[in-house]
């Protein structure tokens, strides 16, 4: 049932889902992570977490996280790595945000595995190291499908590293081709309703005008001319 349960949780369209599938998912979990599921119990936590179809309480979440993540669901262990990375009613503690992010991304957790490139390209915890976050981010990435949500957040990531040169040589093509994709990316799941798909696109656009504007530069004044009639 928590298999079911975690795929109608990730795929459904929530900008289109009636009030009574709203109450009908939200039941179907609480009652399956009460029964001792810790996959429902890790949905139970995003369903607090995210304040989808209950109020929004971070507390009740991380409570629901932890007995997901002491029985081994690695969704618990991601989610109490977000709640110690952005201080979720707690304060922040980038040590346990890394104990966390490592031990989901040991099971191959590409949101822990593009976390902890973050933290390494930040020095959050660890000394900073460029070539460490652009590695994490290439692991993130060879572990998602299309339809991963959390696709754009791992490619506007890399190419951000591509634009700034953290970690590589910069290349403003390959950059401007990774975060057009992950700009496409976060408003196919706008448009569905994803709660975390906005958050991403202001970096984008920045990266994506300055590209465009670095670009403009290197043009010659006879391209720049050219007439077409």
């Amino acid at each position: 049932m928590a298999k079911s349960l975690k795929s109608r949780f990730e795929t459904c369209d929530r900008s289109a889902m009636g009030q009574d599938e709203k109450d009908a998912l939200k039941s179907d979990i609480l009652a399956a992570a009460e029964d001792g599921s810790a996959q429902a119990m890790y949905l139970a936590g995003r369903l607090y977490y995210e304040g989808f179809t209950v109020d929004q309480n971070y507390t009740e979440a991380r409570k629901w996280f932890e007995r997901a993540a002491e029985l081994g669901e690695v969704g618990g262990h991601l989610y109490l790595g977000y709640c110690h990375f952005y201080g979720r009613n707690i304060p922040i503690n980038y040590e346990k945000a890394f104990r966390e992010f490592t031990l989901a991304a040991e099971k191959g957790d590409h949101c822990a595995l593009y976390k902890l490139g973050d933290m390494y390209r930040d020095g959050r915890f660890v000394v900073q190291d460029g070539g460490m976050a652009l590695q994490y981010y290439q692991q993130a990435l060879s572990r998602v499908t299309p339809k991963s949500p959390d696709y754009p957040n791992i490619v506007s990531r890399i190419g951000h590293c591509l634009f700034r040169g953290i970690g590589c040589p910069p290349d403003l093509l390959s950059a401007m081709h990774h975060l057009n994709t992950a700009k496409e990316k976060c408003y196919a799941l706008l448009i569905k309703g994803d709660p975390y798909a906005h958050l991403p696109l202001p970096g984008i656009k920045a990266d994506l005008s300055a590209i465009e504007s670095q670009l403009d530069k290197q043009l010659t004044p006879e391209l720049q001319n050219v007439q077409y009639t």
